[in-house]
């Protein structure tokens, strides 16, 4: 049988058997490989049926099976030849690799690309939810890339972002500066990290508003020329909890000042009241010494005058702590104007009358309540007091007197929708001296923080701001009056509460 169909297909005479055996072998194998191969791949095409490349892979696995039946065909045909059963397959087999051939010529820079594409999609996906906005933008500051950070932050679109020059998120009034400073960076070249802070950096936004801002810029160069990527960080909260920061340490500031300037004061205040009361605990001491039976008169007067005298005592030192505690979260409570007056008078009073100054307080009867933090407001009197004191000791030109003068806001005076307790919408405290008054040039930095007309050394200049701070707080106002006269300090504080603030309870 080999030899007749070895002469058939061209052998001759050159080792018949032998050839034709490897040649049956070989194409035997090659199709029984092209089956599974073409199984396995329809299985991957029906299993991952959203894969981008089915349609690839489909083609491939019928030409595969398309090869196997044609080797499969050309062992068949050494015992049956039916060329024109071969031929017909073998054209099916190589129209189907001419189709991969061409599909697989479409797609290849595709495929090569998907890892491109998917590094630029996950770069893409950290840039937009970054938490700070992203901005790239060319050597003349036309932006070219912007994260929704940068949107949210700034209110602007993406499409009225990209395309648009970096400047108009500047301040009007940096604008020319910053172009001088964009440029000086493009030639340096030197990345700036947001960790390097500028003060006073702000962006501005579509509705003309600006916020605080931290700002990192690094360049990249690239084969399209020099980009510079900024990432701006906005720091309006941090900004706020430092300056609450720094008026908390305004606060206690003013506290450990007025307390070091009354402390000799405080001691001598103190040392009265405990000799007073050693003097009439030794007296009773010697009466009974000497006389079984004390008179009740005697012992009645004693007696008062130590009660008196510990009550004088007490009231100083709860002052003391008064003022040593901050106070800012004490809860608004209704208060009475004469006592909170009585306990700053308390307080300064021994210092007015070793200096020879006059203290006078002018209180009327039937004031209403006022809501505030007692703490707070008595530390205000306190402060008012002690720059009157100062206003005048030591100055010749000056009257040796403070008033403190109480009076009533008319409710006809006030604001419109204001209602009125007792016929008055407030309650005004006008602390006077008889200094030589405030220069004009001094007039409009009073209220400034660190600054003083006190010589270097008598103070830090934080009292009247933070005064004002606490009389705003509390829904008043606290200014020098312009009137001619004496000067006049003039504390307001409203009879109705002020608008309740989270943690405040009436």
């Amino acid at each position: 049988m080999f030899g007749q169909l070895g002469l058939s297909h061209g052998f001759g005479s050159m080792g018949v058997t032998g050839l034709l055996r490897l040649h049956l072998v070989s194409e035997s194998l090659i199709a029984l490989a092209c089956f599974p191969i073409s199984i396995a791949l329809l299985r991957i095409v029906r299993s991952r049926r959203g894969f981008r490349f089915n349609g690839v892979l489909f083609c491939l696995a019928a030409s595969i099976l398309a090869c196997g039946v044609t080797y499969g065909v050309e062992v068949l045909t050494q015992w049956r030849p039916v060329f024109w059963v071969s031929i017909a397959i073998e054209a099916s087999a190589a129209a189907a690799l001419i189709v991969v051939l061409v599909v697989l010529l479409r797609i290849t820079p595709n495929i090569l690309a998907v890892p491109h594409k998917l590094a630029d999609s996950r770069f893409r996906e950290l840039i937009e939810e970054a938490p700070d906005a992203i901005l790239q933008v060319d050597e003349r500051g036309t932006i070219v890339i912007a994260n929704r950070t940068a949107e949210r932050m700034c209110g602007y679109t993406r499409e009225e972002l990209l395309g648009s020059n970096v400047d108009q998120l500047v301040p009007q009034a940096y604008r020319a500066l910053h172009a001088k400073q964009r440029d000086q960076f493009v030639l340096a070249r030197v990345p700036r990290p947001m960790a390097e802070r500028v003060e006073n950096l702000s962006v501005r936004r579509k509705d003309g508003t600006e916020f605080p801002a931290e700002i990192g810029l690094s360049p990249v160069q690239t084969e399209a020329g020099l980009f510079v990527t900024a990432v701006v960080r906005d720091v309006t909260d941090r900004k706020r909890l430092e300056r609450e920061l720094e008026q908390e340490r305004e606060l206690r500031g003013q506290r450990i000042e007025v307390l070091a300037r009354l402390a000799a004061d405080l001691a001598h205040e103190i040392k009265n009241p405990l000799a007073i009361i050693h003097a009439r605990a030794s007296d009773l001491n010697e009466m009974a010494a000497q006389a079984t039976t004390l008179p009740a008169s005697i012992v009645a007067q004693s007696c008062d005058s130590i009660v008196k005298t510990t009550e004088r005592a007490i009231r100083v030192i709860r002052g003391v702590q008064a003022l040593a505690h901050e106070g800012s979260h004490d809860p608004m409570q209704q208060t009475d104007v004469r006592g909170l007056i009585d306990q700053a008078v308390e307080l300064s009073k021994t210092r007015y009358a070793t200096h020879g100054i006059e203290l006078q307080t002018v209180v009327p009867d039937g004031l209403p309540m006022v809501v505030c933090r007692e703490v707070q407001i008595e530390q205000v009197l306190v402060n008012l007091l002690n720059n009157a004191f100062d206003a005048i000791d030591g100055d010749a030109r000056s009257q040796p007197w403070v008033q403190v003068r109480v009076s009533m806001q008319p409710a006809s005076d006030a604001d419109g929708g204001v209602e009125a307790v007792c016929g008055a919408a407030a309650v005004l405290i006008d602390v006077l001296d008889g200094g030589p008054g405030v220069s004009p040039e001094n007039r409009a930095r009073l209220m400034e923080t660190f600054f003083t007309t006190k010589p270097r050394g008598a103070g830090i200049g934080i009292g009247l701001s933070v005064s004002q701070t606490i009389a705003q707080d509390h829904g008043g106002t606290l200014v020098l009056m312009d009137a001619e006269g004496p000067t006049c300090f003039r504390l307001t504080l409203p009879v109705l509460p002020p608008h309740p603030t989270e943690g405040d309870s009436a």
